[in-house]
């Protein structure tokens, strides 16, 4: 134990000597909090809407319009927003007063090809006069779309005409070009500042912005904030992993193989050296969230359990990528890629409902779907009965990356099998 925890203490240290890699993932989900804390205004708590009826003019006819009808069509949202289609804007006028709407979001013609090319473009937003909450939700969600849709479009950069073909089916034969596209979009999620601010969106409801006020509705904040602490966890975990490959570069691991320190024990360190930078990383991610965005996370009984799955599982996702990983490079590609990947089926950045069918059972297989719902759960208020199917798909997803992770690294690096 001695030899593990002096193992342990090594790598801590050497992780603390460059810092600055683990602070610059930590700060990306917070950055993002506070923009949306910003946007948002922060959340009420646990407050119960009733469902949001939509008209949705689509006269862009575009890609857009098949997400919002994927929306509409699913018995989750459902509960929650009720979207109907018109064909022009005088029908979803005449539909906004006979079926008593909350609002009509329309999409002109040309939006889906103007935001393509990077020009700005404008939703327009008509609220019923006749409602005074539910309106305010409704922009609020219009400015979701918006907000997103503009950091989504500065991120694509150049590659916005590769990924408009793949949208259609064209381009996915060409393996290296479709690895390079991701590599260079999840470089760019960096600059998140600039993915965001100024929105190449605005929302046009026909009303003075300085006399409008927000109050009440959807908790934005609570519901995203989990999604986020999970992305920056397995960033954090990542980062810190890494380290092994640099031990191997530098002979570092190669002196410690020839100690008496066996395998099985240089390999225990390592993953608790990760494992406490990861929780403390937890840790502060909580705090911040009640301090600073008023997020309550439940029984402290709850939490504890749920935070050492996530540790753990998370943990374990950092060990099987750089097992699999030759350089660290090559494992901050191939992590980068696929905690972005998960981040977007878990729902971190849009809710999994409006996500095709195939894709949302494809979300049940990833870390941060179960870590998210877990986190959200406690969010809510609720304890280890409501929160326990989450845990449960968290501890078997999460064991699975912790043991196949410390099979591989005990095989090819510690155990000395290139």
């Amino acid at each position: 134990m001695r030899t593990i925890g002096l193992l342990t203490l090594k790598d801590l240290m050497r992780g603390m000597a460059h810092p600055a890699g683990i602070a610059i993932n930590l700060s990306i989900p917070l950055v993002l909090a506070a923009m949306m804390a910003m946007v948002f205004r922060g959340g009420g708590g646990d407050v119960a809407t009733p469902t949001m009826h939509i008209i949705v003019v689509d006269e862009d006819q575009g890609f857009l319009s098949t997400i919002v009808k994927g929306a509409s069509q699913n018995a989750e949202l459902a509960e929650h927003i009720s979207v109907t289609q018109a064909a022009t804007r005088e029908e979803g006028l005449v539909a906004l007063k006979e079926e008593d709407a909350t609002a009509m979001l329309v999409f002109p013609a040309g939006f889906g090809d103007s935001l393509l090319k990077g020009e700005r473009v404008t939703l327009h937003l008509v609220k019923n006069p006749a409602h005074r909450i539910m309106p305010i939700v409704a922009e609020q969600g219009a400015g979701v779309l918006a907000l997103y849709l503009s950091a989504a479009r500065r991120g694509l950069g150049d590659e916005a005409s590769h990924i408009l073909n793949l949208t259609e089916g064209v381009g996915w034969g060409d393996a290296v070009k479709v690895a390079a596209t991701i590599t260079v979009l999840y470089g760019r999620v960096q600059s998140s500042t600039d993915l965001l601010f100024p929105p190449l969106i605005t929302i046009d409801d026909g009303q003075d912005q300085d006399a409008q006020e927000s109050e009440g509705g959807f908790d934005f904040i609570g519901w995203m904030y989990p999604g986020m602490i999970v992305m920056g966890l397995l960033f954090a975990a990542t980062t810190q992993m890494r380290d092994l490959l640099e031990e191997g570069r530098t002979g570092t691991l190669r002196r410690l193989l020839a100690s008496p320190a066996g395998p099985g024990t240089i390999l225990i360190a390592k993953i608790l050296s990760v494992g406490t930078v990861v929780g403390i990383a937890h840790v502060f991610f909580l705090v911040v969230g009640r301090l600073v965005f008023g997020v309550s996370w439940g029984s402290i009984g709850a939490t504890v359990v749920v935070s050492l799955v996530v540790i753990l599982s998370v943990t374990g996702f950092g060990a099987m990528i750089f097992a699999v990983a030759r350089t660290p490079r090559q494992g901050d590609a191939l992590g980068g890629i696929l905690i972005m990947l998960m981040s977007l089926l878990g729902g971190a950045f849009v809710p999994m409902e409006i996500l095709p069918g195939w894709l949302q059972g494809v979300a049940k297989g990833t870390l941060n779907y179960w870590a998210h719902g877990a986190l959200r759960t406690l969010g809510a208020g609720g304890g280890l009965a409501e929160v326990a199917p989450a845990l449960a798909g968290l501890a078997a997803v999460g064991g699975a990356f912790l043991a196949v992770g410390a099979v591989l690294l005990k095989r090819r690096h510690v155990g000395g099998v290139a």
